[in-house]
């Protein structure tokens, strides 16, 4: 049993600590969604239709170079941009206009996962119901960081589910194409590791406390249950039931 609480609590230490580490870097970083659509661009009177490539991440985006050499131009969001600055020319802004609220969670999410590892850390030293109380944390930060990427999938299907694909559009029709990058997977990676880490600290605690007397700390009511079959279990003991 002493092997198993040392390897729980290596898992939950090795866990906790990639998990915010794959979510900072998804917070932090614009790979987040990667698009190409036609711009109109007015060249000597003419009006020509030019690819344009872009990656965004929750706070800014950028437009990627057509060379190779050639730097990135990126451009933090500010949310207080009215709508007809916001949604200039490309959708990929307007993408990043309707996600506005979905990017609140994965911050949150973030904040809770460092306070849940926190005290992950204090209780699996001191062995005490920190870590419960972590586990039970890190199951609110999964369900944020959840609710996050559910309401991100579903911005970008509303505003590009009403454009052909590719290989439907025509040619006076703006092609638009996209793709989720790495920093979403993360997000995604995140996730499944911290409800991982979740079920690890709930196993380690209730390892730690088999005992009769801790599990009637833990589940309330459970003391009473045992009483009433202790008290029917001495009843029965002295009124032997007598069969004819």
């Amino acid at each position: 049993m002493y092997c198993g609480a040392k390897a729980l609590t290596l898992s939950s230490f090795v866990l906790g600590a990639i998990s915010i580490g794959t979510l900072s870097l998804s917070v932090a970083t614009d790979s987040w969604l990667f698009t190409e659509e036609d711009m109109d661009c007015v060249i000597e009177n003419i009006t020509v239709k030019l690819p344009v490539k872009v990656r965004s991440g929750l706070f800014r985006f950028c437009t990627i170079g057509s060379d190779e050499d050639a730097d990135d131009d990126c451009v933090t969001l500010n949310i207080n941009l009215n709508e007809e600055r916001l949604e200039e020319r490309l959708t990929s802004t307007s993408i990043m206009r309707a996600n506005r609220v979905s990017t609140v969670f994965p911050i949150i999410s973030l904040v809770l996962l460092v306070i849940a590892t926190t005290l992950s850390v204090i209780g699996n030293i001191k062995h005490d119901v920190k870590t419960l109380i972590s586990s039970g944390i890190h199951i609110l930060s999964g369900l944020m960081l959840a609710v996050g990427i559910i309401l991100y999938i579903s911005a970008i299907n509303d505003e590009v589910g009403h454009r052909p694909k590719p290989s439907e559009a025509d040619d006076d029709t703006k092609k638009f194409d996209y793709e989720y990058g790495w920093s979403f997977f993360f997000a995604g990676t995140s996730f499944l590791l911290i409800m991982t880490t979740a079920v690890i600290l709930v196993s380690l605690y209730l390892q730690r406390n088999s005992r009769r007397e801790d599990l009637v700390k833990i589940i309330p009511g459970l003391g009473d249950m045992m009483d009433a079959d202790l008290a029917d279990d001495v009843f029965a003991s002295n009124n032997p039931t007598i069969i004819l």
